[in-house]
C-alpha cells in the first residue's frame, strides 16, 4: 500500500505509511497538537503525555499521536471532549510544581508551557500544598544555565545529545518529584552544538547566559536570514532591539540545517553591531579626501582605464546580486581577471562546513575564481567586501580601491579609493550554499542611505541604476545572464 487515508477532526488526509498522527495533522491539516517532549527533528519519546488524540471512538484509552502511526480508515479526533479532559489533567500536572514566575522568566513570551496554560489549562489550581524547590542558577556551561523548578522533564536536551551528538553530558537525576537534570561527572556541557538544547527547550528551564535578561521578545524585532559564517548557510532568525543585533537563533530548513545551528555561529551575533563605532565608513573618499559617489565615478575612470593589468577581489559574503553587479561594472570597464577570498577553518560532519564564508559556490557560478597562487603583476586592485589580501597583491601597486565595512590599515593608509560597504546583516539579496542551494539573505539592520547596498553602489559607478531600481531587477538580470551560459544561481529554498 502506498498511501494510508484516514480521518482527522472530520477532514479526510491521505499520507505515508510510518506517518504518525501528529505529525500528518500538523504537515498536511495545519492542525497542531500541543506537545512538549516529541521534536520532529530529534524523535519521539512519548513521557509528557499532552499529545493525547482520541481514534475510533475510544475514551477509555486516548492514544499519543506523537507515537501512533497513521493507519487505513483511522478516525481521529484531536480536541474531542475526553480529549480536552485528558490535556486539562496533564497540564495540572505539569503545573503544580512550576513557578509562577511569567513574568520574570526570558522564556515569556515564546513559551510552549505557557500558550498551551491559555489553551488548554484550567484557570485554577487544585494544590494547595507547597511547591517542590529545586536547583534553580546552575550554570551547565559558560553559555547555558539552567533552572530545575521550571524544567518539565521533556528530555528533549538529554535526547539532542544523545541522539544527535553520540554523548551524554547531561542526564536524569533521582525519581518522582524530585526528578531533575543534571551534568554529567566530566563538568560542564563541552560541545560546539550545545546551545541548541536552549532553542528546543519548551520552557525557560535553559537559557542562554548572553541573552539573558537583555530583552523582552515581544519589544524585539525578527528576520529570517542565513548565517554568514559557513558554506552549510544556516537558516536563522535575527533579533534586534533599537538597531542593536542581540540574538540569532536557528530557523528550521529540513533541507539545510534542520532546527540548528553551531554555537560560534550564534555567538557571532556580537560581530554585526557596527552602527555606533567610530571607525565605521560612512562615506566614500578619493585621496584622503570624502566625495560623492558620483564623483569617484570620474576617479575610477581614470584610474582603470582600458582595465589592462586590474583584478578584482571580492568576498564571498558579499550576496549573488553584489557579485553580479560588480562583475557587469568590471566587463563595462575592461576588468577581466574576477577573484574571490573564501577563507577557511576547521569544519565537522555535523553542520560546519571547511569554507568559512557563505557564497562561494554563488561567486564561482559567476565567473569568480580564487587567488592564483602565481599572481600576475598589477598596477591596480580593487577589494570588494571584507576580505584578507594576500600581501603579495598588494606588492607594487599603482592604486588600490578598496570597499569595507570598517576602517583598517588598508583604507587609511594603502587605498586610494575607499567606499562603504554593509555587513551581511544589512544586506537583501542570494547566496548560494555548499550544496548548491540558493537562500534568501534579507537585512536584520539598517545602516542608512549613506552606506548603500554593494549592487547599488556598482550599479550607480556603472550609471545603470535606472534599470537597477531594486535586488529584484538585478536578480531578473543575473538569471538572464546565467541562463545565457546554461546555468542557474543554485537551486530555491
Amino acid at each position: 500500500m502506498s498511501t494510508l487515508k484516514l480521518t482527522i477532526d472530520g477532514r479526510e488526509v491521505e499520507v505515508a505509511p510510518g506517518t504518525t498522527i501528529l505529525d500528518a495533522a500538523r504537515d498536511e491539516l495545519g492542525i497542531e497538537i500541543p506537545h512538549y517532549c516529541y521534536h520532529r527533528d530529534i524523535g519521539t519519546d512519548g513521557n509528557c503525555r499532552v499529545c493525547l488524540v482520541e481514534v475510533n471512538g475510544n475514551t477509555n484509552k486516548l492514544a499519543i499521536s506523537c507515537q501512533l502511526p497513521c493507519g487505513n480508515g483511522m478516525n481521529v479526533e484531536t480536541n474531542s471532549d475526553a480529549v480536552v479532559k485528558a490535556r486539562k489533567g496533564v497540564m495540572e500536572f505539569l503545573l503544580i510544581n512550576h513557578p509562577l514566575d511569567c513574568t520574570i522568566c526570558d522564556q515569556a513570551g515564546e513559551c510552549p508551557l505557557q500558550e498551551y496554560s491559555y489553551d488548554y489549562g484550567s484557570g485554577d489550581s487544585r494544590f494547595d500544598e507547597a511547591k517542590r524547590h529545586k536547583v534553580k542558577k546552575t550554570p551547565f556551561s559558560d553559555d547555558i544555565m539552567y533552572d530545575g523548578e521550571r524544567c518539565i522533564l521533556c528530555q528533549r536536551c538529554t535526547r539532542f545529545f544523545d541522539v544527535l551528538r553520540g554523548s551524554r553530558p547531561i542526564g536524569v537525576e533521582n525519581m518522582g518529584g524530585q526528578t531533575t537534570i543534571t551534568l554529567g561527572p566530566n563538568g560542564p556541557i563541552d560541545d560546539a552544538y550545545s546551545m541548541n538544547i536552549v532553542d528546543i527547550c519548551p520552557v525557560g528551564a535553559l537559557t542562554s547566559r548572553d541573552f539573558r535578561f537583555k530583552q523582552r521578545v515581544w519589544f524585539m524585532d525578527f528576520t529570517e536570514t542565513v548565517c554568514p559564517g559557513c558554506a552549510r548557510g544556516c537558516n536563522m532568525t535575527a533579533g534586534a532591539y533599537q538597531g542593536k543585533l542581540l540574538r540569532f537563533v536557528p530557523e528550521r530548513n529540513a533541507d539545510v540545517n534542520k532546527s540548528w545551528m553551531c554555537d560560534e555561529g550564534r555567538q557571532s551575533v556580537k560581530d554585526y553591531n557596527f552602527q555606533d563605532r567610530p571607525d565605521r565608513i560612512h562615506g566614500c573618499k578619493v585621496r584622503g579626501q570624502s566625495v560623492m559617489l558620483s564623483g569617484v565615478a570620474e576617479g575610477l575612470d581614470e584610474l582603470l582605464g582600458d582595465g589592462s593589468g586590474v583584478a578584482v577581489l571580492a568576498s564571498t559574503r558579499e550576496t549573488c546580486e553584489d557579485l553580479f553587479a560588480l562583475a557587469t561594472f568590471c566587463e563595462a570597464k575592461g576588468v577581466t581577471q574576477l577573484w574571490h577570498g573564501a577563507s577557511t577553518w576547521q569544519g565537522d560532519d555535523f553542520l560546519r562546513c571547511d569554507d568559512a564564508t557563505p557564497n562561494t559556490a554563488g561567486a564561482t557560478q559567476l565567473g569568480y575564481a580564487p587567488v592564483p597562487a602565481e599572481a600576475p603583476k598589477l598596477r591596480g586592485l580593487i577589494v570588494a567586501g571584507d576580505v584578507e589580501v594576500p600581501a603579495a597583491l598588494l606588492a607594487e601597486l599603482d592604486w588600490l580601491v578598496v570597499q569595507s565595512v570598517i576602517e583598517s590599515s588598508l583604507t587609511v593608509d594603502a587605498a586610494t579609493v575607499v567606499l562603504p560597504c554593509r555587513t551581511p546583516l544589512e544586506k537583501r539579496g542570494t547566496y548560494v550554499n555548499v550544496d548548491g542551494i540558493s537562500q534568501q539573505v534579507r537585512p536584520a539592520l539598517d545602516p542608512g542611505d549613506k552606506i548603500p547596498e554593494s549592487w547599488a553602489l556598482w550599479g550607480e559607478l556603472l550609471i545603470k541604476l535606472e534599470d537597477w531600481p531594486d535586488v529584484a531587477s538585478v536578480r531578473a538580470d543575473m538569471q538572464a545572464w546565467l541562463a545565457s551560459r546554461g546555468a542557474a544561481v543554485g537551486s530555491a529554498s
